[in-house]
């Protein structure tokens, strides 16, 4: 019998999962969070403030929730996750994942699978707490990364997707910059019974409009959206 989501995984894949993100966490866990996170996206450093933030109880849109976990195997540190619940869009953004090729390689075959279950169970107690469900979990992925994500129920959306240079902190660097990204999402069961076109686009926004902070009427913005609107299913 499992508590909940941590509680399965561990059961399925071994890994322990230690969330960060809370006032009531030694700083010394957010310091470990920090090394892990810079040693697999250093070329994201920004969100090394952006993690404190919401350690702090700083984090400035009310309606997302931050999840920070830290991930053990056999008592070792061997990765991390950074996702956000969206009540606003009822749906999870997977920002970061990173995990250690070689403890990967003990894991169980499906552990990939296990894990993103344990995330969209999460991001559903979350909503379910705040009176409302969720609707599916989107993340911004390589060309190269599709066909795995695939294996695990993720549809491309083919949208034209930009993400801009900075992240959310792109306006302090002038007028956005944007590379291509390919954003790939999976349905709930509640997402399932509604237009394909709105899960996706609720998605999109909370990426685009609401994490990201771009204008709507950018160009870049616009016709993503407007794609979107138009997807199939």
């Amino acid at each position: 019998m499992t508590d909940g989501p941590l509680d399965t995984l561990r059961e399925l894949t071994g890994l322990e999962v230690e969330e960060v993100i809370g006032v009531d966490v030694p700083r010394a866990r957010l310091d470990e969070l920090h090394r892990q996170f810079l040693a697999y996206f250093p070329d994201h450093p920004h969100v090394v403030d952006e993690l404190t933030d919401a350690w702090a109880g700083r984090w400035p849109d009310p309606q997302v929730i931050v999840h920070a976990w830290l991930l053990e195997l056999e008592g070792a540190a061997v990765g991390f996750a950074v996702v956000h619940t969206s009540l606003r869009r009822h749906v999870l953004l997977q920002h970061f994942i990173g995990m250690d090729s070689q403890a990967g390689a003990r894991l169980p075959l499906r552990w990939v699978g296990y894990f993103m279950d344990a995330l969209r169970d999460t991001a559903a107690r979350d909503c379910e707490a705040a009176g409302t469900v969720l609707l599916g979990q989107m993340g911004e992925h390589h060309e190269e990364h599709l066909r795995a994500w695939s294996r695990f129920g993720y549809v491309t959306l083919d949208v034209d997707y930009r993400e801009p240079v900075h992240g959310r902190h792109w306006a302090d660097h002038g007028d956005p910059a944007f590379f291509p990204m390919t954003p790939q999402l999976r349905v709930t069961e509640a997402g399932a019974a509604l237009p394909f076109a709105d899960v996706a686009t609720n998605a999109l926004e909370a990426f685009l409009l609401d994490h990201y902070q771009l204008p709507r009427d950018a160009p870049t913005v616009a016709r993503t959206l407007a794609l979107a609107a138009d997807l199939p299913g």
